[in-house]
Order: C-alpha cells, then structure tokens, then sequence
C-alpha cells in the first residue's frame, strides 16, 4: 500500500465520486487554492450524466437538459469551455396522454400546478376542475417545516391535479414520487407562497406575477450541443488543467480523521491524507464511508 506523504494544512481536499457533484466541486475548490483529488469508483466519470446512442442517433441516457433560470449548471457550462455550445430546446410543443387523446399541455401552471380551473381546462375531468374550484373556500393547509408536494396539493387541489399534472412533470424531473418529494427542496418558490397564502391557486398566480414582473421571458431550459453528457468531461478537462487529479476505478475503502486534524483515506493501494473530504455519492455509500465516525 502506497501513502502519499501530504502535510497537514497543505490545502489537500480530496473528492470522493466523479459524478458531475463531485467533479462541480473539485472544479469550485481549485479556483479556491486547492490541491484536489478526485476519486472515482467506476471507470468512467459523470454519474447520471451519459451520453450514448439509440438507433445510431447520439441522445443523453441522463439528464438532457439544465434550468437556465438558475446560474449554476449553466454558469459551469460556460466556465468548462461549452459556453458557445449551450442551446435552448428547439422551438415545440408539450403534450399530455390523458382521458383517451393527446392534449397541449395546458400554459399557466407551477410545475403543474394550476393558478385556475379554466388553466386546465379539457386536461382534467368536470368533477377535477370542481375540486380545484373549492381551493379558495377551504381552511389552511399548514406546510410546516416542510411537507411532500404530492400531499399538499392533493390536499388543495385534488389527486387528479398531482396524477395527471405534477406527477408527470415533477415525477420525471425528480425521478421520484410526487407524493413523497419535498416541496421546500424541490419547489422552493411554491413552498415559500404556501406559507403565507391560504389559497394555493392564489399563491401560482401570485408567482406567475413575480416571473412576469421580473422578465423572466426567456427558455426555462438549456441544453447543450451535443448533449448535456459533454459536461462532465468538459469539467474534468478543466479540472486536471487547473492541476486537479482524477483517479477513475479507484474506489475508496476506509475514510478515517486523524490526530493531525485531517482525513487518511483508502483507496485501493494508496494512502491519501486530505484536511478535507467531500462526499459526493449516493447516499447508502456515503452513510458506508462514514460508519466509524459517523455511526
């Protein structure tokens, strides 16, 4: 087994996962001053981000676009060298499968959730839009903390609103349940009205206004030329450019601090000593990583 020999205080950070949070990082902590190592698993970098081919037509496996209404992914596309590759999705129009055709996605809504029954008109059934109707009649809904966005606007609205409107939208962007995704995290905007209106059709509405207000005209998503897959290697480009080191099938088996206020970390036959550790994994690995100083 190899140890590197890396005094504390160095600046030594070492990134563990070469998904495009890890590899996000890695490229944030170099315009920073640090040393960076990045570790990685698997033998190749990118995580969810892949790009392949289907029926020899090159397409994203992942994620095939970003929020351009917020800077951060697009901001580090740009910094990665994409900046003259970043594209708006080309001009099309959305479309629902729902009570036995295809219908336009209906306009005036939060990630599904309508501002008005008339918004939704056609998508949802008569008995639907009277349920959405009686939101301004009942009493408040306390969101607390936090609470699931399924839930709440089921309670608001109705379930045929979540099944038909947000569970396809939110469902897809976050690969999850609707009914078990947080509001706070995932709908931020949404959550923040909810706490200080008790219509929540009022609440839309009152965020339809703000966007309106702020100019907000522009595509909500960006994509990039030849998928959004580029981006994680155009990261690590720039990462061992700036003098970053990445190190793929490399998997780490023991991550410990030490006297010196630092980490040792294990990783195949090396031996690395960081002042600081950045997991960038999933969830079960990490808690794994964790277990003797953080049971």
């Amino acid at each position: 087994m190899r140890e590197e020999d890396t005094s504390p205080g160095s600046g030594h950070v070492v990134v563990v996962g070469g998904g495009i949070a890890g590899l996000a990082a890695a490229h944030r902590l170099l315009g920073r001053g640090a040393r960076v190592t990045v570790l990685e698993a698997s033998d190749r970098l990118g995580g969810k981000l892949l790009a392949g081919e289907i029926a020899g037509v090159r397409v994203d496996l992942g994620a095939e676009s970003m929020l351009a209404r917020r800077p951060e992914a697009v901001d580090l596309a740009r910094e990665a060298g994409l900046g003259e590759r970043l594209r708006p999705p080309a001009t099309a129009t959305a479309s629902l499968w729902t009570r036995g055709t295809l219908r336009p996605m209906p306009k005036g809504h939060v990630m599904g959730v309508p501002g008005s029954a008339s918004a939704v008109s056609g998508v949802l059934s008569e008995e639907g839009l009277r349920r959405i109707e009686r939101d301004a009649d009942l009493p408040r809904t306390e969101v607390g903390e936090d609470i699931a966005v399924g839930a709440y606007v089921a309670a608001r609205l109705g379930r045929e609103v979540v099944d038909r409107l947000v569970e396809p939208l939110l469902g897809g962007v976050y690969a999850g349940d609707a009914y078990r995704i947080s509001m706070r995290l995932a709908v931020p905007q949404l959550y923040a009205a909810a706490r200080t209106h008790t219509s929540l059709t009022e609440a839309v509405r009152e965020i339809q206004a703000k966007a309106a207000a702020a100019g907000q005209s522009g595509p909500v998503f960006m994509g990039i030329d030849g998928g959004v897959g580029r981006l994680p290697l155009a990261v690590a480009g720039s990462v061992t450019a700036r003098g970053g080191e990445i190190l793929t099938g490399t998997p780490v088996t023991e991550l410990r601090r030490t006297a010196a206020a630092g980490w040792r970390v294990v990783a195949g036959d090396r031996v690395l000593h960081a002042d600081a550790v950045v997991l960038a994994l999933p969830a079960p690995a990490a808690s794994a990583l964790l277990r003797a100083e953080a049971p």
